[in-house]
């Protein structure tokens, strides 16, 4: 995830290095008064040829040198793991060529063997900092309003390498970022850095960090979670399988409590597309379903098809399941709308982790759920507890979702799409 945001920040570098430009062409329109017969030509520096990190500040030159000095130490011990990694173009991109995770993985096997603190990336589980211990040093003389820094590398898609410093001067912090590419002469070459206030930061209850350092008038992705430790991998592989395809936006499976005995407001409409997709690997096409307009909008998705995708995951009599859906009998459909202006209810970025999983006597089992939501600084904006029964095959039914905890904070929207289907209409979006 962290590499996409790069290549965004990349394509804002581009498009506001144009900014900046002609910002310094106004400014040299009303140049300082001085003697004009004594005018020099600015020497170069490095700094001149280093592109300013949107909404950052310029570093100055000897922080630049430090960095650029490290980027090269660093570049050594790589440089033959690059040289022979195979490039290819990326799918979006064609003018950049990344590496395989494959070889990204050697060259952090590498760094992290000499001590470095590194991110540890995969395709698979969470990038997680490894040599953490120096960061919780920081975080602790921070918590003693100490001055301190550190600092960590993370290796590119591209086998680039980007630098992140986080200082805390005075009472104030803030963050360093720098991003240093390959050249042509076969050297690591700073491309782009600057320096920004941190807006927030905090160390999670779990002992992870997270912070903000760049200001946004919309309240999500403007936070950055960074792990310093690994995840317990076989709780991620069940927050993977049971949890994250549903998830939280725009579906209430997991925001409100219910049961096999009562689904209480559970919305079954509204879990059509996450489930398809889990049943057939394949995501919801809405031109292969009619559409009606009356007495609302919606997709007419045929009984057979919704049926066969949503009843494998519950335990529900076909009479309540159809009682609770608004199937239309007569044309043997049930509506569907898919998230769209009308209905979609935003929210923050948040992040799931099971930090628990019982077994229970029946052979199903709870998982306990922990919901953090960094961009409203809270490691836990609520809990709750999945009940599942897994069956042969690798298949599995809910059988339950129970809130364990809420806090001050407002969570996201459980009201259906489906204006019929809601409790209170004033809560809807739209």
């Amino acid at each position: 995830m962290r590499k996409k945001i790069y290549i965004a920040l990349f394509i804002f570098i581009t498009i506001f290095t144009g900014c900046s430009q002609m910002s310094n062409n106004r400014a040299e329109e009303n140049p300082p008064q001085r003697d004009e017969f004594l005018k020099e030509e600015p020497i170069k520096t490095q700094a001149d040829t280093v592109t300013s990190i949107f909404s950052g500040e310029n570093l100055p030159d000897e922080k630049i040198e430090e960095i650029q000095t490290e980027c090269s130490d660093l570049g050594s011990l790589y440089k033959d793991i690059y040289l022979n990694a195979e490039k290819n173009p990326l799918s979006d991109w064609d003018n950049k060529k990344v590496i395989s995770q494959e070889s990204i993985d050697k060259i952090e096997d590498v760094l992290k063997k000499a001590g470095y603190p590194v991110l540890n990336s995969s395709y698979i589980y969470p990038p997680f900092l490894e040599h953490s211990e120096n960061f919780y040093a920081f975080w602790n003389s921070v918590q003693n309003g100490v001055d301190a820094e550190t600092s960590y590398w993370e290796i590119s898609d591209s086998g680039g390498l980007n630098y992140y410093e986080f200082q805390y001067i005075d009472g104030k912090p803030y963050s360093i970022n720098a991003f240093a590419e390959w050249g042509k002469d076969g050297q690591l070459k700073i491309e782009s850095a600057g320096k920004r206030n941190v807006l927030n930061w905090d160390m999670t209850y779990h002992g992870d960090f997270y912070y903000q350092d760049v200001p946004t008038d919309r309240h999500w992705e403007a936070s950055i979670l960074l792990r310093l430790k690994p995840v317990d991998k076989n709780l991620f592989e069940l927050t993977e399988k049971y949890i994250k395809p549903i998830g939280y936006y725009n579906v209430n499976a997991f925001l409100c409590d219910w049961d096999t005995s009562d689904y209480g407001n559970l919305c079954f409409n509204d879990l059509f597309e996450s489930l398809y997709k889990m049943e057939n690997n394949d995501y919801v096409y809405t031109d292969q379903f009619e559409k009606e307009q009356y007495p609302y909008f919606h997709y007419c998705v045929p009984a057979e098809t919704f049926e066969n995708t949503i009843l494998p995951y519950f335990e529900i009599p076909l009479a309540e399941f159809r009682e609770r859906t608004l199937y239309n009998s007569e044309k043997d459909i049930y509506p569907w709308q898919d998230i769209n202006v009308s209905n979609v209810s935003y929210f923050p970025a948040v992040i799931s982790d099971v930090m628990e999983s019982v077994e229970n006597i029946d052979g199903s089992i709870t998982l306990k759920v922990c919901v953090m939501c960094p961009d409203m600084q809270t490691d836990r904006l609520f809990t709750h507890e999945v009940t599942i029964m897994p069956s042969d095959g690798g298949k599995f039914k809910y059988l339950g979702n129970k809130i364990t905890y809420t806090g001050e904070n407002e969570l996201p929207s459980s009201q259906p799409r489906i204006s019929a289907q809601r409790t209170d209409t004033s809560k809807a979006a739209g």
